[in-house]
């Protein structure tokens, strides 16, 4: 999901500003994924970041089996988790995550 910031009017939206809205928005979709990502030991979502710089923010998982845990689909998973829990989160949580960066940036312009 892109998020593109055009801004019209005054120059009062600064860098901190905009990156702090879309770090509020990276953390929010960290924690609705790690709702759903496998937890066999925890090292999966132990592993999860949320980062932004400038205008781009991302969000992962770096274990060495993270993409295919994410991926396969067929995996056996216990209750309440699943395959694509990232790619999920994203879809699923999207107006909230919208939400919670908009959130971020109107408190960094009052």
């Amino acid at each position: 999901m892109a998020v593109t910031v055009n801004w019209d009017g005054d120059n009062t939206l600064n860098d901190d500003d905009l990156e702090r809205g879309l770090l509020a928005g990276a953390e929010l979709l960290l924690d609705e994924s790690n709702r759903k990502a496998p937890i066999e030991t925890g090292a999966l979502i132990r592993s999860g970041t949320a980062v932004a710089q400038g205008n781009q923010a991302a969000v992962g998982y770096n274990t060495p089996y993270a993409v295919r845990q994410h991926e396969e689909v067929g995996y056996h998973h216990d209750a309440g988790r699943e395959a694509k829990f990232l790619e999920n989160a994203l879809h699923n949580h999207k107006d909230q995550i919208l939400g919670a960066i908009g959130d971020a940036i109107r408190e960094g312009l009052t």
